[in-house]
């Protein structure tokens, strides 16, 4: 897979206007933690063809990587309004031209109240009174499971996971699980692209004005470093044999 590798030194970053440069670097750090597990996702195994135990660890890595992307991108709100609040006066034309990009990724965001709680309850923090306020929103009849196996890694309490991302669905749907699963996803999936996209044209501009794209070079990704989809036998978090 071909790719275009770019050389450039700390001298040319730090000739960056300050109003810039933080951002760059702190937008830059969060795309990278944002795209980075997707190999994860696309990889996973199959839960269609998985059993109960098998459904288990791979929902328990699934949405835990989910929540680490919602925790993320809550937190790119204010990296994004208080850039916009710098350079409105010393970059108003930059400014202006993301305005619409801006105002629609703080406006996503800040709507989504369950994010918040998601970062703040469960992400970042292991807050154990809301821990166990949630499970009076799981049924009494629900049936609960934890796993226990003879090696590290094979012990898995599923009813946490459980708790939490029931908690998390109605939460997101207003009480409706099946309407707050689908907004869940489609928030997550929607702000990625539109963090990516709104990075990409900071960091275009800004690049090019300060020479950085200069030193051009063609890369190469192997394949056994990044199969494309299709080309790849055993899902990157298998750990057994195949």
């Amino acid at each position: 897979m071909d790719v275009s590798l770019f050389h450039f030194s700390a001298k040319q970053l730090q000739e960056i206007h300050a109003d810039h440069l933080g951002v760059l670097i702190a937008s830059s750090h969060c795309c990278n933690e944002l795209i980075c597990v997707m190999p994860y996702i696309i990889f996973e195994q199959d839960i269609e063809v998985a059993n109960e135990v098998e459904k288990a660890l791979i929902n328990i890595r699934f949405f835990t990587i989910v929540r680490h992307q919602i925790a993320k991108i809550f937190e790119y709100r204010d990296l994004c309004n208080d850039y916009i609040g710098k350079i409105r006066k010393t970059f108003p034309s930059l400014a202006e031209s993301v305005q619409e990009e801006t105002k629609l990724i703080s406006h996503r965001i800040g709507a989504a109240r369950w994010a918040q709680t998601v970062r703040n309850k469960v992400a970042f923090h292991f807050d154990a009174q809301y821990a166990a306020c949630i499970l009076s929103r799981t049924a009494p009849d629900q049936e609960l499971a934890f796993i226990v196996g003879k090696y590290r890694g094979q012990t898995a309490f599923d009813f946490a996971d459980r708790i939490i991302v029931e908690a998390m669905f109605l939460d997101a749907g207003g009480g409706n699980r099946e309407s707050g699963q689908d907004i869940v996803k489609q928030w997550t999936i929607q702000l990625q692209r539109q963090i990516e996209q709104f990075h990409a044209k900071i960091v275009g501009q800004i690049f090019e004005q300060y020479g950085i794209f200069q030193n051009k070079e063609a890369g190469e990704i192997r394949d056994n470093w990044c199969a494309v989809l299709g080309q790849i036998a055993i899902p990157l978090s298998t750990r057994g044999s195949s």
